[in-house]
């Protein structure tokens, strides 16, 4: 099942797993700290590291970006069980660096004596020794005295052993005990890991699903908020319900996660089945049997057909059953005052009506049920999707219809299509209402987000600069000759100083950013140059 929705919603592999994959993390504020705080501990040459944090707040996987990023002369020893004696403990330790242990296997002052001379001679290679514990608020008092006495083996200058613990909070209190003064004395870096804030929370689903592939908004606001409120911002907790999440929207056909989906995959997670979930689907399920009665009993009664009809309008208003692509109407000629925002069942479901406005312009007729993701849809027709942020003079320059994010009074957020834009007004497709807007308004209910669907050249990965080679160079090679038939043309998929020279030029003739580099807005001028037909968010007549 995984598998299914992975490709479904179109990911290059799973973003929401447990596992700490050091190219998932997402460097909040406290966990650039956090890295920071391990890094001056291992380059202080201090003998104890330490990093605490609630489960699951982070801590295993900014351990693993750290060892990313220790020198190549880093030995290292891991050690991710700790529930053992002082003995085992060394016998560990003598295991992960490969030292050949003593044949007395008893006696840890042997295992010590192996360990030291260990570590003399690395220090004589120019190698530095890290043993890294994970789970450490499980390391007895006697053991942690034990660690205490491994590092005691110095020179002029350094620690020859650093050992960096991970644990719980309870570590925190356990290191304060009076007992552990000499130990707490020898930590040179430490941090405690905090949960995310609700708007971390928000940036660290948006950059797993970046990661993993993933170009559309599979959480609305409304189930981003949930989602903080249901994970407290703890990662894993949150890795989980998403997964979870995102499994209940393949399965119900959705291309997007809403609250209901987001509720039932918190009751499968935590076991406290939703009150308010599990009553809607009571009643559907009643109002099954109701129907299977009727037909049974009563099929050729028109009071049957009646009460059929009822009972299926309120099946479809409890399962929500998409309704028809909206298509625009003319526009309207009177600028309103305020938008005029959806009911909440539309509201829900603004980012797919919204694409489904933008495909419109485009000739295409998008249905999530048969078709995925929106932008999965756009890549089935040599088109992308582009998330910027910008203001109204860089919609200007990219001129083609896009879909922008807008916030009513009490903060909550919706989606439209920008279909229409000139010098006073702006026309948007919201949920299927067509309104007219003055730009000032406009502006105090947007804040730069917005997406549009672009041609892609063949073989386009990213933008095209000097020493860059692929398909998508001869396809620029060939606009460029288009647009200028005087200039020779020449196959070659390299992009070299001359093309940039050529580039440079047509970019100056735009307006554009003269840089040489043909990024995305020089790419969208070069179709709207060569012909392509697209469609525009300024008619030639409004120029």
């Amino acid at each position: 099942m995984p598998p299914m929705y992975q490709q479904y919603f179109g990911l290059n592999e799973l973003p929401f797993s447990i596992a700490p994959d050091p190219r998932y993390l997402y460097m909040s504020e406290r966990h650039r700290e956090a890295l920071a705080h391990l890094l001056f501990g291992l380059k202080s040459n201090g003998a104890f590291i330490l990093l605490t944090g609630d489960v699951g707040t982070g801590k295993t996987t900014v351990s693993r970006c750290l060892l990313e990023q220790t020198p190549a002369n880093t030995r290292l020893a891991l050690v991710l069980n700790p529930m053992m004696t002082a003995l085992e403990l060394l016998q560990s330790v003598c295991d992960e660096l490969h030292i050949t242990r003593p044949d007395q296997a008893t006696s840890i002052k042997a295992h010590v004596d192996c360990i030291n001379r260990d570590l003399l001679a690395a220090h004589a290679r120019g190698e530095n020794t890290v043993v890294l514990i994970d789970e450490a608020q499980n390391l007895a008092a006697d053991v942690l005295e034990q660690l205490r006495m491994l590092t005691n083996l110095e020179t002029a200058e350094r620690k020859l052993l650093q050992i960096i613990l991970l644990g719980q909070p309870e570590l925190r209190e356990q290191l304060a005990q009076p007992s552990m003064s000499q130990l707490s004395q020898r930590i040179t870096a430490r941090y405690h890991l905090e949960p995310l804030n609700a708007a971390e929370t928000r940036a660290y689903v948006q950059h797993r699903l970046l990661v993993a592939g993933c170009r559309d908004a599979l959480f609305g606001q409304a189930s981003l908020r949930r989602l903080h409120q249901l994970s407290k911002g703890v990662p894993r907790l949150i890795n989980v319900l998403c997964d979870r999440a995102l499994l209940g929207a393949y399965v119900q056909n959705k291309s997007q996660v809403n609250l209901e989906t987001l509720n039932h995959a918190a009751d499968e997670v935590f076991g406290t089945p939703s009150r308010r979930y599990s009553l809607r689907y009571a009643v559907l399920a009643v109002l099954v049997l109701v129907l299977l009665a009727a037909a049974l009993f009563e099929f050729n009664s028109e009071k049957t057909v009646s009460a059929v009809a009822a009972a299926d309008t309120e099946v479809k208003k409890i399962v929500a059953v998409p309704e028809p692509v909206v298509t625009p109407v003319a526009e309207p000629a009177v600028v309103t005052a305020k938008i005029i925002w959806p009911d909440a069942d539309r509201a829900l479901r603004s980012y797919i009506l919204s694409f489904q406005a933008l495909y419109t312009l485009w000739r295409l007729e998008y249905q999530p049920e048969q078709h995925g993701t929106p932008c999965y849809y756009a890549q089935l027709h040599a088109l992308d999707c582009l998330i910027e942020s910008g203001d109204i003079n860089k919609l200007r320059a990219y001129n083609r219809p896009v879909i922008l994010q807008l916030y009513d009074e009490h903060g909550d957020s919706y989606f439209a299509a920008l279909i229409n834009l000139d010098n006073e007004t702006a026309v948007i497709n919201l949920a299927g209402s067509i309104q007219a807007l003055s730009l000032e308004l406009l502006r105090s209910r947007w804040r730069g987000e917005f997406i549009l669907l672009w041609q892609q050249p063949p073989g386009y990965t990213d933008m095209m600069h000097v020493g860059y080679s692929g398909d998508d160079v001869l396809w620029l090679r060939k606009k460029i000759s288009q647009i200028n038939p005087a200039e020779p043309y020449v196959e070659s998929s390299e992009y070299d100083v001359e093309l940039a020279e050529k580039v440079r030029a047509y970019q100056l003739q735009q307006g554009l950013l003269a840089d040489g580099v043909a990024g995305v807005q020089t790419l969208i001028h070069l179709n709207e140059s060569s012909g392509a037909i697209e469609p525009h968010l300024i008619q030639k007549d409004q120029g």
